[in-house]
């Protein structure tokens, strides 16, 4: 009688053993699923810090508004007092922009303008314009030169250079200047969108 209360007491615990084992066990999965989830989020948001502003149907890339506060400006140049960072993905702009055609208004482009402390994006009709002749344009096939109307209203335009390796914006709109300005800053180009009229005013290089 008393062998077989052992034999049964054995068999419970043994039982409460692996059942205690297995929830250990899934506790431990669970846990290290919630940390490997924790790690993705976390250099995911290191990488990419920014969400999308607009969307760009024309086979040039979308805008992002830039959400990294580490950015700094160069040494040498005084911040604006209002703006916003955008980004894009600059090689396929730069890729768009090379198939727009000269003085012909058949493509159009999305802009990033930041206003009355909102940024929001406007769409235009573009075409290349000549800053040289054909033979020092091939020599020099990085350099373009662009103009942008809106559509519903000619007096609101824009102008981008492209040198290569940056791209300035700027745009008339409404009766004012807005600027979006490319910066390097940690191997990635950001855009600093403000008004001409902001008290801090960055003279740009094509005015």
């Amino acid at each position: 009688m008393k062998r077989s209360i052992f034999i049964l007491l054995s068999l419970i615990l043994l039982v409460d053993i692996q059942s205690f084992a297995q929830k250990s066990k899934a506790k431990r999965k669970n846990v290290k699923r919630t940390q490997m989830r924790s790690q993705t989020i976390t250099k995911s948001d290191t990488i990419n810090q920014s969400l999308m502003l607009c969307y760009a149907p024309y086979g040039m890339s979308a805008w992002y508004l830039a959400l990294n506060i580490k950015f700094q400006f160069p040494e040498n140049i005084s911040k604006p007092s209002n703006y916003k960072l955008v980004t894009t993905n600059d090689t396929v702009f730069s890729a768009y922009l090379k198939t727009i055609p000269f003085d012909t208004f058949t493509h159009k482009i999305i802009l990033p303008l930041y206003s009355n402390k909102t940024i929001n994006c406007k769409e235009f009709q573009i075409a290349r314009v000549w800053t040289m002749d054909s033979t020092l344009q091939n020599k020099y096939p990085d350099l373009m030169t662009f103009k942008a109307v809106e559509e519903n209203n000619p007096h609101n335009t824009a102008r981008i250079e492209c040198d290569g390796k940056t791209t300035q914006i700027m745009i008339e709109y409404n009766g004012e200047t807005y600027f979006a300005t490319p910066y390097l800053f940690n191997k990635k180009i950001y855009y600093a969108c403000y008004s001409k009229n902001d008290p801090s005013f960055i003279k740009q290089n094509f005015e």
